[in-house]
């Protein structure tokens, strides 16, 4: 009587094991629940072909608790690995599902959305499409490597005197943004993986680690820059740096002339003994402070400017004049202090925290059997795409190249 009045505490493990102390091993339903500790009236609906409560299915459900769940549980793994399912995609999954159970496939329009309101875990969201490689490298081995260097050979550069270098641009050819289901943690974004396509208009954004931002190079598709480009009314924007490649992206050359004409100038130090560090994104993590938020914030802004005018080409040269206006506005949206400061803090770079960054939402977890990014083997000849370390370096950089490029190498050599 007493036992009755009690909540039965078993999993499915010991039901199976009470169905076989009855089918194999001559028990009675009576002395298999005693034996397995599961309600007497529970074994014998089992026995009688009656299934678990949750794999039951509600009689206005499609699916049962149990394989929603699973469901649930798929999405999330999904979610982890890059590969966030869209509400297409989940209901083509269900009713795969309902096929293989001889079950009527198809599904109500809203099925997908009920069953993510009835979940607490899952949301949908915007997935941002990424680069499968960059997802994939932001490890914890990959932050201690980083921060290893960082922190133990160069945490002693003063913050006005340390900066942030990155690229960005407009790309063309490339998967959007699009609606997934995920987590429904807000710290935690959906990403795409996706080849990253690079046709673009270009622009290179510094930072320094106390919450200023450099003059801004931008990079057109094409041989040179056509004066009808610019209009008076840039006379404003006039000290920014304008460059052209072939491609709309740097170059080494790209590269060198901005050193020269912003990064050198700009960050010249107040004291000239002390020392300046430029921390530039190799593609491979997310520890720069660019890559978190400040260029995510000057989009968003962007994207705002860019509903006011017509849609850009590559060709037409008013299509120039309107990217050079709406950018201009959107640096003045996302390129505040508040949010150049939240990005160092962010990702640790300043204040120094190695802490922090291993806390970063988007991190991945290590592979056994996977290749972290490691510190290269020292080489004697350094490549194009080496981070020079000394002035030497630099200047070897300038052999075999014409004799401007060999003199803008000098200059710089000589500023750090």
């Amino acid at each position: 009587m007493l036992r009755s009045r009690l909540r039965w505490k078993y999993t499915e493990d010991d039901v199976a094991e009470a169905i076989l102390d009855v089918t194999d091993n001559g028990f009675s339903p009576l002395q298999a629940a005693h034996r397995r500790g599961v309600p007497r009236r529970t074994l014998i609906d089992r026995l009688h072909g009656r299934g678990a409560v949750k794999e039951q299915i509600h009689p206005h459900r499609r699916l049962s608790k149990r394989q929603e769940d699973r469901l649930a549980f798929w999405i999330l793994r999904q979610e982890s690995l890059g590969y966030a399912p869209s509400h297409s995609q989940i209901r083509a999954c269900v009713m795969g599902l309902l096929r293989q159970q001889g079950e009527h496939p198809n599904l109500g329009r809203n099925w997908v959305i009920k069953f993510i309101n009835r979940r607490a875990d899952l949301k949908t969201k915007m997935g941002r499409r990424q680069e499968a490689k960059r997802f994939d490298s932001f490890t914890p081995k990959a932050v201690h490597w980083y921060f290893d260097i960082r922190d133990g050979q160069y945490g002693w550069i003063k913050p006005e005197n340390t900066v942030n270098a990155d690229e960005g641009g407009i790309m063309t050819g490339f998967g959007l943004d699009s609606l997934v289901v995920g987590s429904a943690d807000p710290k935690r974004k959906a990403f795409l993986k996706g080849p990253q396509t690079r046709n673009w208009t270009s622009f290179i954004e510094a930072v320094t680690a106390d919450g200023r931002a450099l003059v801004p190079g931008i990079i057109f598709k094409g041989k040179e820059l056509q004066k009808q480009w610019f209009l008076e009314e840039f006379k404003q924007i006039a000290d920014w740096y304008y460059i052209t490649s072939p491609n709309g992206w740097t170059d080494d050359h790209i590269g060198i002339e901005w050193l020269e004409r912003v990064y050198l100038p700009q960050t010249t130090p107040a004291d000239e003994s002390d020392a300046r560090l430029i921390i530039l994104d190799g593609h491979g993590s997310h520890e720069t402070p660019l890559d978190n938020g400040v260029f995510n914030a000057l989009k968003a802004a962007y994207r705002r400017e860019l509903e006011r005018f017509a849609s850009l080409t590559d060709s037409a040269p008013m299509d120039k004049v309107n990217f050079i206006r709406a950018y201009a506005k959107a640096r003045r949206v996302g390129m505040t202090k508040k949010n150049i400061l939240s990005g160092w803090r962010v990702t640790g770079n300043w204040p120094i925290s190695r802490a922090k960054a291993l806390r970063h939402p988007e991190i991945q977890q290590d592979r056994p059997n996977g290749s972290p990014r490691v510190t290269p083997e020292p080489r004697p000849y350094l490549g194009s795409d080496d981070t020079p370390q000394t002035s030497r370096q630099i200047r070897d950089l300038g052999l075999n190249k014409t004799p401007k490029t060999r003199r803008r190498y000098n200059v710089i050599s000589q500023g750090l």
